[in-house]
């Protein structure tokens, strides 16, 4: 396959992995479905990737290709959790961890646990998530995978933010942020930021919530998130007359330097299409 297939029209890819199913090259076939599904995901197009996913681990499965098997498993069970459709979530992803865990794949198993975590978490199963999530970040430390722990951390403290419990949800977000300032992942801090501010505010600290709307805006701006980098900014100003006259004076001058700074808005932004959040779950692509 191409060296340039993530940059392809998955529809032109079904055409191939058709052509190439139809032609006897099964293994071409199901590479070419799965690298679909993925483009499909990566453009929130979630029903197309389930569908491209399935045929694929068909495909993989008449071949009894193992390796082939667990990797679109996986993907399977990501796309179904983009779909909400958490119990066969849970038994896609349970099937792909056992999979992972009897070839000796840690880094695989840990993703299907990572994903385990966040079906349960939507399905309601707040406790079997939270084992599930801390079992995953465990796998992630021993492979000094910090991207991922802090993804796991991070997503932790969501968790603890969607059921209001705002003393776990900071501490688990500043530990999250501790990592990814560690590994100088910009956009991590940027999220982690602006949650902590999300929870500052809701705690009365307006003061405390302007400063970190702004350290989030730097960073999202930094990571060319320019979109968001004028959200949150415009959170901060909001504040600007609840805080200190001199936090006002200093957080004024950042946020009219980031103002500056940031490109003009086009009406492309307004149209483009939702990304999928890779640092949430990665997929497993066949070399």
């Amino acid at each position: 396959m191409s060296e340039d297939i993530d940059d392809m029209d998955p529809a032109e890819l079904l055409e191939q992995a058709t052509e190439a199913l139809q032609a006897g090259e099964k293994d071409t076939a199901a590479k070419l479905f799965n690298a679909a599904g993925n483009i499909y995901m990566s453009v929130a197009e979630f029903d197309e990737a389930h569908k491209c996913f399935e045929d694929s681990l068909k495909i993989y499965q008449d071949l009894k290709d193992e390796t082939g098997i667990c990797d679109t498993m996986y993907n399977l069970g990501v796309a179904q959790i983009n779909l909400e459709q958490w119990a066969e979530a849970i038994s896609t992803l349970e099937s792909a961890k056992d999979m992972f865990e009897k070839s000796s794949n840690e880094s695989g198993a840990a993703d299907a646990i990572y994903g385990l975590a966040l079906a349960n978490l939507g399905q309601g199963s707040f406790d079997t998530a939270m084992e599930h999530f801390k079992k995953a970040q465990r796998v992630y430390k021993t492979l000094e995978n910090e991207q991922g722990v802090a993804s796991v951390i991070m997503d932790m403290g969501a968790a603890y933010v969607d059921k209001e419990d705002w003393s776990e949800a900071e501490t688990t977000i500043k530990k999250a942020l501790k990592v990814y300032k560690e590994i100088d992942d910009k956009s991590g801090v940027a999220d982690a930021c602006s949650l902590l501010g999300d929870i500052a505010e809701t705690s009365g600290n307006q003061k405390k919530a302007a400063e970190l709307f702004v350290e989030a805006a730097q960073n999202y701006y930094e990571s060319e998130i320019f979109d968001i980098a004028r959200e949150v900014l415009e959170r901060a100003e909001q504040k600007m007359w609840d805080v200190p006259k001199s936090t006002r004076r200093r957080l004024r001058r950042v946020i009219d330097e980031l103002i500056d700074a940031l490109p003009e808005e086009t009406e492309l932004e307004d149209d483009d299409d939702e990304e999928f959040d890779e640092d949430l779950l990665e997929f497993q692509e066949d070399e």
